[in-house]
Protein backbone atom coordinates (compact mmCIF):
# COMPACT_ATOMS: atom_id res chain seq x y z
CA UNK A 1 0.00 0.00 0.00
CA UNK A 2 1.00 3.63 -0.53
CA UNK A 3 0.54 5.56 2.71
CA UNK A 4 0.94 9.30 3.14
CA UNK A 5 1.53 10.62 6.65
CA UNK A 6 0.81 14.28 7.36
CA UNK A 7 3.28 15.44 9.99
CA UNK A 8 6.77 14.21 10.71
CA UNK A 9 7.17 14.58 14.45
CA UNK A 10 8.19 11.74 16.72
CA UNK A 11 4.74 10.14 16.56
CA UNK A 12 4.44 10.33 12.78
CA UNK A 13 7.92 8.88 12.35
CA UNK A 14 7.20 6.05 14.78
CA UNK A 15 3.96 5.08 13.04
CA UNK A 16 5.71 5.31 9.69
CA UNK A 17 8.21 2.75 10.92
CA UNK A 18 5.40 0.43 12.01
CA UNK A 19 3.75 0.30 8.60
CA UNK A 20 7.08 0.14 6.77
CA UNK A 21 7.89 -3.06 8.67
CA UNK A 22 4.91 -4.63 6.90
CA UNK A 23 6.22 -3.57 3.50
CA UNK A 24 4.01 -0.53 2.91
CA UNK A 25 5.48 2.49 1.11
CA UNK A 26 5.40 5.63 3.24
CA UNK A 27 5.55 9.25 2.10
CA UNK A 28 5.74 12.03 4.67
CA UNK A 29 4.20 15.45 4.10
CA UNK A 30 5.38 18.38 6.22
CA UNK A 31 2.77 20.46 8.02
CA UNK A 32 3.69 23.41 5.74
CA UNK A 33 2.97 21.52 2.50
CA UNK A 34 0.55 23.11 0.02
CA UNK A 35 0.12 20.15 -2.34
CA UNK A 36 -0.02 16.37 -2.30
CA UNK A 37 2.96 14.32 -3.52
CA UNK A 38 2.66 13.00 -7.09
CA UNK A 39 2.24 9.41 -5.96
CA UNK A 40 -1.41 8.73 -5.08
CA UNK A 41 -1.98 7.36 -1.59
CA UNK A 42 -4.19 4.43 -0.69
CA UNK A 43 -4.51 5.81 2.85
CA UNK A 44 -3.77 9.11 4.57
CA UNK A 45 -2.65 9.25 8.21
CA UNK A 46 -2.82 12.47 10.24
CA UNK A 47 -0.03 12.87 12.81
CA UNK A 48 -0.49 16.57 13.50
CA UNK A 49 -0.99 18.62 16.68
CA UNK A 50 -4.77 18.84 16.96
CA UNK A 51 -4.89 22.64 16.91
CA UNK A 52 -3.15 22.60 13.49
CA UNK A 53 -5.32 19.96 11.83
CA UNK A 54 -8.02 22.23 10.42
CA UNK A 55 -5.58 24.72 8.91
CA UNK A 56 -3.68 22.02 7.02
CA UNK A 57 -6.80 20.25 5.83
CA UNK A 58 -8.19 23.52 4.49
CA UNK A 59 -4.95 24.02 2.56
CA UNK A 60 -5.02 20.60 0.86
CA UNK A 61 -7.77 19.22 -1.38
CA UNK A 62 -9.58 16.16 -0.07
CA UNK A 63 -7.52 13.06 -0.98
CA UNK A 64 -10.55 10.91 -1.68
CA UNK A 65 -9.17 7.94 0.28
CA UNK A 66 -9.73 6.61 3.83
CA UNK A 67 -8.16 8.77 6.55
CA UNK A 68 -6.80 7.66 9.92
CA UNK A 69 -6.36 10.13 12.77
CA UNK A 70 -3.38 9.62 15.05
CA UNK A 71 -4.06 12.78 17.08
CA UNK A 72 -5.25 12.83 20.69
CA UNK A 73 -6.99 16.05 21.57
CA UNK A 74 -9.93 18.38 21.01
CA UNK A 75 -10.04 21.58 18.99
CA UNK A 76 -10.35 24.54 21.36
CA UNK A 77 -12.68 26.75 19.36
CA UNK A 78 -15.16 24.01 18.43
CA UNK A 79 -14.59 21.17 20.92
CA UNK A 80 -14.49 18.83 17.92
CA UNK A 81 -12.65 15.54 17.71
CA UNK A 82 -10.18 15.10 14.83
CA UNK A 83 -12.53 12.78 12.92
CA UNK A 84 -15.21 15.48 13.03
CA UNK A 85 -12.78 18.05 11.61
CA UNK A 86 -11.81 15.67 8.80
CA UNK A 87 -15.44 14.98 7.92
CA UNK A 88 -16.35 18.67 8.04
CA UNK A 89 -13.43 19.99 5.97
CA UNK A 90 -12.83 17.14 3.53
CA UNK A 91 -16.38 15.72 3.48
CA UNK A 92 -14.76 12.29 3.83
CA UNK A 93 -16.97 9.68 5.53
CA UNK A 94 -14.24 7.01 5.68
CA UNK A 95 -12.53 8.22 8.85
CA UNK A 96 -10.97 6.16 11.64
CA UNK A 97 -8.81 6.85 14.71
CA UNK A 98 -5.94 5.00 16.35
CA UNK A 99 -5.50 5.35 20.11
CA UNK A 100 -4.09 3.56 23.13
CA UNK A 101 -1.03 3.44 25.41
CA UNK A 102 1.66 4.19 22.84
CA UNK A 103 4.74 6.29 23.59
CA UNK A 104 6.42 7.21 20.29
CA UNK A 105 9.96 6.39 21.49
CA UNK A 106 9.01 2.85 22.45
CA UNK A 107 7.11 2.29 19.20
CA UNK A 108 10.13 3.54 17.22
CA UNK A 109 12.35 1.12 19.16
CA UNK A 110 10.13 -1.79 18.18
CA UNK A 111 8.99 -2.56 21.72
CA UNK A 112 5.65 -4.39 22.04
CA UNK A 113 2.53 -2.20 22.13
CA UNK A 114 -1.23 -2.62 21.90
CA UNK A 115 -3.72 -0.12 20.51
CA UNK A 116 -7.27 0.26 19.24
CA UNK A 117 -8.44 1.37 15.80
CA UNK A 118 -11.98 2.73 15.77
CA UNK A 119 -14.41 3.62 13.02
CA UNK A 120 -18.16 3.91 12.89
CA UNK A 121 -18.20 1.14 10.29
CA UNK A 122 -16.54 -2.08 11.40
CA UNK A 123 -15.23 -2.86 7.92
CA UNK A 124 -13.15 0.34 7.85
CA UNK A 125 -11.65 -0.38 11.28
CA UNK A 126 -10.66 -3.86 10.11
CA UNK A 127 -9.23 -2.41 6.90
CA UNK A 128 -6.87 -0.20 8.88
CA UNK A 129 -6.17 -3.05 11.31
CA UNK A 130 -4.75 -5.03 8.39
CA UNK A 131 -2.42 -2.12 7.59
CA UNK A 132 -0.89 -2.14 11.09
CA UNK A 133 -1.32 -5.47 12.87
CA UNK A 134 1.92 -7.34 13.63
CA UNK A 135 3.49 -9.18 16.60
CA UNK A 136 5.01 -6.06 18.19
CA UNK A 137 2.07 -3.81 17.36
CA UNK A 138 -1.11 -5.62 18.23
CA UNK A 139 -4.28 -3.85 17.13
CA UNK A 140 -7.87 -4.27 18.24
CA UNK A 141 -10.91 -2.73 16.55
CA UNK A 142 -13.89 -0.81 17.87
CA UNK A 143 -17.01 0.76 16.40
CA UNK A 144 -17.08 3.38 19.19
CA UNK A 145 -15.24 6.15 17.36
CA UNK A 146 -16.51 8.80 19.78
CA UNK A 147 -15.31 6.91 22.85
CA UNK A 148 -11.91 5.96 21.47
CA UNK A 149 -11.17 9.52 20.36
CA UNK A 150 -12.40 11.05 23.61
CA UNK A 151 -10.42 8.57 25.69
CA UNK A 152 -7.24 9.55 23.85
CA UNK A 153 -8.01 13.24 24.20
CA UNK A 154 -9.27 13.45 27.76
CA UNK A 155 -6.47 11.40 29.30
CA UNK A 156 -4.13 14.31 28.46
CA UNK A 157 -6.01 16.48 30.95
CA UNK A 158 -5.68 13.89 33.68
CA UNK A 159 -2.04 13.19 32.87
CA UNK A 160 -1.31 16.78 33.87
CA UNK A 161 -3.23 16.16 37.08
CA UNK A 162 -1.20 13.01 37.71
CA UNK A 163 2.01 14.92 37.22
CA UNK A 164 0.84 17.62 39.61
CA UNK A 165 0.09 14.94 42.20
CA UNK A 166 3.68 13.76 41.83
CA UNK A 167 5.08 17.29 41.96
CA UNK A 168 3.17 18.06 45.14
CA UNK A 169 4.45 14.81 46.71
CA UNK A 170 0.95 13.73 47.72
CA UNK A 171 1.83 10.03 47.79
CA UNK A 172 0.75 6.84 46.05
CA UNK A 173 -2.62 6.66 47.80
CA UNK A 174 -3.53 10.06 46.41
CA UNK A 175 -2.35 9.20 42.90
CA UNK A 176 -4.36 5.96 42.82
CA UNK A 177 -7.46 7.72 44.10
CA UNK A 178 -7.01 10.61 41.69
CA UNK A 179 -6.66 8.39 38.63
CA UNK A 180 -9.71 6.37 39.64
CA UNK A 181 -11.79 9.53 39.81
CA UNK A 182 -10.23 10.78 36.56
CA UNK A 183 -11.41 7.59 34.86
CA UNK A 184 -14.90 8.13 36.28
CA UNK A 185 -14.90 11.73 35.03
CA UNK A 186 -13.73 10.93 31.52
CA UNK A 187 -16.33 8.17 31.32
CA UNK A 188 -19.10 10.60 32.36
CA UNK A 189 -18.01 13.12 29.75
CA UNK A 190 -17.71 10.46 27.07
CA UNK A 191 -21.06 8.81 27.71
CA UNK A 192 -22.75 12.21 27.67
CA UNK A 193 -21.22 12.73 24.20
CA UNK A 194 -22.59 9.42 22.93
CA UNK A 195 -19.71 7.03 23.71
CA UNK A 196 -20.06 3.60 25.28
CA UNK A 197 -19.15 3.16 28.96
CA UNK A 198 -17.02 0.06 28.37
CA UNK A 199 -14.74 1.88 25.94
CA UNK A 200 -13.18 3.84 28.81
CA UNK A 201 -12.19 0.62 30.56
CA UNK A 202 -10.17 -0.26 27.45
CA UNK A 203 -6.93 0.74 25.78
CA UNK A 204 -7.86 4.28 24.79
CA UNK A 205 -9.31 5.01 28.23
CA UNK A 206 -7.79 3.28 31.24
CA UNK A 207 -4.80 1.99 29.27
CA UNK A 208 -3.69 5.37 27.98
CA UNK A 209 -4.53 7.04 31.30
CA UNK A 210 -2.29 4.67 33.27
CA UNK A 211 0.55 5.24 30.82
CA UNK A 212 0.47 9.00 30.48
CA UNK A 213 -0.55 9.94 34.03
CA UNK A 214 2.27 8.01 35.72
CA UNK A 215 5.34 8.30 33.48
CA UNK A 216 7.97 10.95 32.90
CA UNK A 217 7.95 9.95 29.22
CA UNK A 218 4.61 11.79 29.03
CA UNK A 219 4.93 15.49 28.25
CA UNK A 220 1.60 16.11 29.97
CA UNK A 221 2.81 14.34 33.13
CA UNK A 222 6.10 16.28 33.13
CA UNK A 223 4.18 19.49 32.60
CA UNK A 224 2.02 18.78 35.66
CA UNK A 225 5.05 17.91 37.78
CA UNK A 226 6.84 21.15 36.91
CA UNK A 227 3.66 23.17 37.37
CA UNK A 228 3.27 21.81 40.90
CA UNK A 229 6.89 22.70 41.61
CA UNK A 230 6.11 26.37 41.00
CA UNK A 231 7.09 26.95 37.39
CA UNK A 232 4.79 28.97 35.12
CA UNK A 233 3.22 27.66 31.92
CA UNK A 234 5.54 29.91 29.91
CA UNK A 235 8.60 28.51 31.71
CA UNK A 236 7.55 24.89 31.27
CA UNK A 237 6.59 24.69 27.60
CA UNK A 238 10.11 25.19 26.16
CA UNK A 239 11.37 22.33 28.34
CA UNK A 240 8.95 19.71 27.01
CA UNK A 241 10.40 19.17 23.55
CA UNK A 242 6.97 18.96 21.94
CA UNK A 243 3.28 19.77 22.18
CA UNK A 244 1.38 19.43 25.48
CA UNK A 245 -2.09 18.47 24.23
CA UNK A 246 -3.51 18.56 27.75
CA UNK A 247 -3.42 22.37 27.77
CA UNK A 248 -5.83 23.04 24.88
CA UNK A 249 -7.91 19.97 25.75
CA UNK A 250 -8.47 21.26 29.29
CA UNK A 251 -9.53 24.60 27.83
CA UNK A 252 -11.86 22.93 25.34
CA UNK A 253 -13.60 20.79 27.97
CA UNK A 254 -13.96 23.71 30.37
CA UNK A 255 -15.49 25.95 27.70
CA UNK A 256 -17.88 23.27 26.48
CA UNK A 257 -21.19 24.34 27.98
CA UNK A 258 -22.77 21.03 27.00
CA UNK A 259 -20.69 19.35 29.72
CA UNK A 260 -22.24 20.31 33.05
CA UNK A 261 -19.78 21.65 35.60
CA UNK A 262 -20.72 18.89 38.06
CA UNK A 263 -19.55 16.32 35.51
CA UNK A 264 -16.03 17.73 35.23
CA UNK A 265 -14.73 18.84 38.66
CA UNK A 266 -11.13 17.72 38.04
CA UNK A 267 -10.94 19.37 34.62
CA UNK A 268 -12.50 22.51 36.11
CA UNK A 269 -9.95 22.75 38.91
CA UNK A 270 -7.10 22.06 36.51
CA UNK A 271 -8.38 24.85 34.27
CA UNK A 272 -8.34 27.17 37.28
CA UNK A 273 -4.67 26.32 37.83
CA UNK A 274 -3.67 26.63 34.17
CA UNK A 275 -5.68 29.68 33.14
CA UNK A 276 -6.83 31.48 36.29
CA UNK A 277 -3.74 31.50 38.48
CA UNK A 278 -5.08 29.22 41.23
CA UNK A 279 -2.19 27.48 43.08
CA UNK A 280 -2.15 23.69 42.61
CA UNK A 281 -2.48 23.00 46.35
CA UNK A 282 -5.58 25.19 46.49
CA UNK A 283 -7.09 23.20 43.61
CA UNK A 284 -6.45 19.98 45.55
CA UNK A 285 -8.19 21.43 48.63
CA UNK A 286 -11.12 22.53 46.45
CA UNK A 287 -11.54 18.99 45.11
CA UNK A 288 -11.21 17.28 48.48
CA UNK A 289 -13.45 19.79 50.21
CA UNK A 290 -16.51 19.13 48.09
CA UNK A 291 -19.65 17.75 49.72
CA UNK A 292 -19.70 14.02 50.47
CA UNK A 293 -21.53 11.86 47.91
CA UNK A 294 -22.00 8.31 46.68
CA UNK A 295 -19.34 6.79 44.46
Amino acid sequence: MNITILGRGAWGNAIGGVVERLGHRVTFLAHTAAAWPEERADYVLLALPVQHVREMLERLPAPGVPVLSLGKGLEIKTGQRVSQIITEVWHEPRVAALSGPTFAAEIAAGLPAICTIAAQKEDLAKEFQAVFHQPNFRTYTSSDLIGVELGGALKNIYAIAGGACQGLKLGQNSLAGLLTRCLAEMTRIGVQAGARTETFAGLSGMGDLILTATSNQSRNFRFGTLLAQGLSVEEILPRLGGVCEGLPTTRSVYLNAAIHVDAKPIATQLHAVLYEGVPPRDAVRNLLGRAARDE
